[in-house]
């Protein structure tokens, strides 16, 4: 069971170690649940899973760290890696834990409050992320810069969005569809870095974004836009 303590910011705890602890039940309690039990939470794609297993298991190392004798250097890419989970946590909630089948027993056992912690309105996003330029940096990382259609001298995400959803897919040639983009990244930041796996190399990188707000709802897709993956 994590712990009752909250910060001021909400259900996640302040402290990294109350916040390891509570992280680390949520995402085991959550792989229960979509490995097959009944109900199953099916409704939850196993790449969003992934995602948050592997920042969980990244911010653990970091914060391991931190126990025995350490850098400053360690202790940066300790908040780096609490950064990147809790904006991916807080989206995850958003998106897949506040509905059923995930009953309010089970938001409880988590430690996520059954009561709207967004009381006012905020409506689905009505404009597109527009993708100004895909920078390939090697080391299988894409650099991507990106604003809002309705504010072009701007980077700023639009009030009340948590982020930009990247729907992504490497493979031998550029896809069409969006059907065909399979993985999401949620970017917090423009320009926005994304390392892509060994096995993308030399190949093609395509993508899509749209704003997601802050109860997990999606806007209009923007065009496909595409670029090499380099070693």
């Amino acid at each position: 069971m994590p712990s009752k303590q909250t910060n001021r910011r909400g259900y996640i705890p302040g402290a990294d170690a109350q916040f390891a602890s509570w992280l680390n039940f949520l995402v085991n309690y959550t792989v229960e649940k979509t490995s097959g039990q009944t109900p199953a939470w099916d409704h939850i794609p196993s790449s969003r899973v992934t995602e948050l297993v592997d920042l969980n298991a990244q911010w653990r190392t970091a914060f391991a760290k931190m126990e025995g004798p350490h850098t400053s250097v360690d202790t940066k890419t300790k908040n780096n890696a609490r950064k990147e989970v809790t904006v991916c946590v807080r989206a995850f909630v958003a998106q897949y834990l506040r509905f059923p089948p995930v009953t309010d027993e089970d938001r409880e056992a988590m430690g996520i409050p059954n009561k709207d912690v967004h009381p006012s309105r905020i409506d689905p996003p009505k404009t597109r992320p527009v993708i100004t330029k895909i920078k390939p940096l090697g080391a299988f990382r894409e650099e991507i810069y990106f604003h809002d259609e309705a504010t072009e001298e701007s980077n700023a995400i639009p009030y009340g969005c948590n982020g930009c959803l990247l729907t992504f897919t490497c493979g031998p040639k550029a896809v069409e569809k969006y059907k065909e983009l399979i993985q999401t990244k949620l970017m917090t930041h423009s320009p926005y870095i994304i390392t892509l796996p060994q096995e993308a190399e030399n190949q093609v990188f395509s993508c899509a974004t749209q704003w997601q707000n802050e109860r997990g709802e999606l806007g209009p897709l923007s065009e496909i836009e595409t670029a090499v993956v380099w070693r």
